[in-house]
């Protein structure tokens, strides 16, 4: 299975086997033909542009799934600005006709796969004759007028099988057009936004079709069945809107079954049944810019508005977990549509997001280097579909982390990732930096994962400083320093270099300082308990700041640190913790009749300990917990989590607070 790449700087003459311009192609129309090479089971990465193209797939009839993917977030591409990946029969400016045909025209090609392509269309459509097994997976179609948008036909008793996941349509006659066989089928159409056809959203024609968590809007009908059809098409969790009729039946009477859906245009079912789980009354709820109008926190655009009745309307038997854009729904079921309630920006109420941020300290120069990350969602790995990596040090661009599986006690990799602990620590991960990103010659360096389902990702910042001076630096300037340089008997380094000479000129038997200390070998101090040790682990290499690391939008606060600073607690001491549990406001979090626990783990994520904490100013959440020898008598780095909980459906998680335990 092959990989190939197309960039608007890119030629057709090149192999098409490297995402470099000098390497990529140059078009889509190029790619998708039978001179190219690009065959069944390939995979297609093109870069953000615009692609005026008329484009004939000519590549032999695909056998397994091949994938067209638009590359916008440029986790691909490097040296690319991102954007959007246009493909068009428009001009390459978007401002005149093109092409006059279709954008795209297949005939007998199966299993193709578009992901994450914009199509502006000026007249001409999308046209796949006698092909089935066909995905559309977060597309765009946007048409000015005229034509069916998406055109799909299967061969002679075959079914068409056509996946529609999370896309948009707008404008043209019909928006999707399924012409089947009158056979059995699983086309799917999902998650999808239908606006403004000037007939259908949603046809089939002897197919068999089911529509799940959609949005059809402003058509003249929304979804219409055709055919003598023995079999029965479904419409679930769906808002419609429509001026004509939004479910329709035409020849066979009651083929389509409708459950869960908000059914709001001039006519709700034409020969379709009333099952009793549907609406027909009310607003349509959904946002169309009122909020930002109003100067108030700005919805994403048709997703469900405040208040809305199509939140949780839906029925979550079989339904997606997310919605068109990636987004839990906010209730216990799925809204009714294809887009859940969601604040995009703006001011005016709060919302607790996923994103999270946050800066911690690292040397420059330092290698093997591990950080945790909160994405907010658990299970995730390195292969999870659109998780990304990336960081780009002070003013230059940004580079690719390529991510490795691996498990939480697997060592250090270049871009190794791992979940910390999906029960204790839902969210967490690790994430092994490559030691270029941390080289000196940086003021600092910023690493964002994102892009998976689930999760707004995570930004974090590296500052590249030492906190002082480095080892290399001490070991030079004290412990390898000549005696020579410190002649003045007023300073310290005067009194050993007397010392010195008395030894090395009249005592033989006192101790040559300057030999026998400042060059002694640091290797043979690490008895745990003794001076030499203490200095060894805590002047020549010095304990940074530890990092404040929000957890969703809440964090703990132990009284007496500042935001950043660690816990020191001295080996074999049990020692009380004042905690307070807030917000990302800063705000403490009520823990009235709340159940609040405190759990360290050590340095490879194993709970340690449990302890009960004792609320002392519940109305502010605060708190107190004793700390005792099970932890505190094996020296080391841990981490404390404060868990707060109501009930089965009301836990939230605090923290983390990094706790350092030393033998001095």
């Amino acid at each position: 299975m092959a990989t190939y790449y197309v960039r608007t700087d890119g030629s057709n003459a090149n192999a098409g086997t490297g995402q470099l311009a000098g390497q990529a192609w140059a078009t889509v129309a190029y790619a998708l033909t039978s001179a190219s090479g690009f065959a069944s089971g390939d995979t297609l990465y093109v870069a953000p542009g615009v692609y005026t193209n008329q484009i004939s797939v000519t590549i032999t009839n695909p056998t397994v799934e091949t994938n067209i993917i638009g590359d916008p977030t440029c986790t691909v591409f490097t040296g690319v600005t991102a954007g959007p990946v246009i493909v068009t029969n428009y001009n390459s400016t978007l401002s005149g006709a093109g092409y006059a045909g279709n954008v795209i025209s297949a005939t007998t090609k199966n299993y193709l796969h578009f992901q994450n392509i914009q199509f502006k269309l000026s007249n001409s459509g999308l046209s796949f004759t006698t092909c089935t097994n066909l995905k559309f997976t977060k597309c765009s179609f946007i048409a000015r007028y005229g034509s069916n948008i998406l055109s799909v036909s299967s061969p002679t008793s075959t079914a068409v099988n056509l996946t529609v996941t999370r896309c948009i349509f707008l404008g043209g006659t019909n928006q999707i057009l399924v012409t089947g066989q009158t056979v059995a089928d699983s086309t799917t159409i999902t998650n999808s936004l239908f606006c403004s056809a000037s007939s259908n959203g949603i046809q089939a024609t002897n197919a068999q079709i089911a529509v799940m968590n959609c949005t059809i809007i402003g058509c003249n009908t929304g979804v219409q069945v055709a055919g003598s059809l023995s079999f029965l098409s479904t419409v679930r969790n769906s808002l419609l809107q429509n001026s004509n009729i939004d479910l329709q039946c035409i020849v066979t009477i009651n083929t389509v079954i409708e459950n869960y859906n908000r059914l709001l245009g001039v006519t709700a079912r034409s020969n379709v049944v009333d099952n009793g789980t549907s609406s027909s009354v009310g607003d349509i709820g959904i946002d169309f810019g009122e909020t930002l109008l109003a100067g108030l926190n700005n919805l994403q655009m048709y997703t469900s508005c405040f208040g809305s009745p199509n939140k949780n309307f839906g029925n979550s038997t079989g339904a997606p977990v997310t919605d068109l854009y990636g987004v839990t729904w906010t209730g216990t079921s799925p809204d009714a549509g294809s887009g859940t309630f969601r604040q995009v920006g703006g001011v005016g109420y709060y919302n607790p997001t996923d994103r999270n941020a946050s800066t911690i300290t690292i040397a420059p120069g330092s290698t093997s280097q591990s950080i945790e990350l909160y994405l907010g969602a658990t299970g995730l790995t390195a292969s999870t579909a659109g998780l990304s990596a990336r960081y780009n040090r002070t003013r230059t661009a940004s580079v690719s982390i390529a991510l490795v599986a691996r498990t939480i006690a697997q060592a250090w990799t270049s871009g190794g990732f791992a979940e910390v602990d999906a029960t204790n620590m839902p969210g967490v991960y690790r994430l092994d930096l490559p030691d270029a990103a941390l080289a000196a010659g940086a003021d600092d360096v910023t690493i964002v994962v994102r892009g998976a389902s689930g999760t707004n990702g995570a930004v974090m910042t590296v500052k590249l400083s030492s906190g002082g001076l480095t080892e290399a630096q001490t070991a030079s300037a004290v412990w390898g320093a000549s005696p020579a340089g410190y002649n003045d008997g007023t300073t310290f380094g005067g009194v050993v270099n007397t010392t010195a000479t008395v030894a090395n000129d009249i005592e033989s038997q006192v101790q040559d300082v300057p030999g026998n200390v400042w060059d002694e070998l640091r290797t043979n101090h690490s008895t745990a308990g003794s001076f030499g040790q203490y200095v060894n682990a805590e002047l020549v290499t010095p304990v940074t700041s530890a990092a404040l690391v929000r957890m969703g939008p809440y964090e703990v606060k132990a009284d007496g640190l500042g935001a950043s600073d660690p816990l020191d607690i001295q080996k074999g001491a049990q020692h009380g913790v004042d905690i307070q549990c807030v917000d990302g406001n800063g705000n403490g979090i009520d823990i009235t009749s709340a159940t609040v626990t405190a759990k360290v783990y050590n340095s490879g994520a194993t709970l340690v300990d449990t302890y009960s904490c004792t609320a002392t100013y519940a109305a502010d959440g605060r708190a107190t917990f004793t700390i005792d020898t099970t932890v505190t008598n094996v020296p080391g780095t841990y981490t404390a989590t404060i868990t707060r909980t109501t009930g089965a459906s009301d836990t939230q998680i605090f923290g983390p607070l990094r706790i350092y335990v030393r033998d001095i």
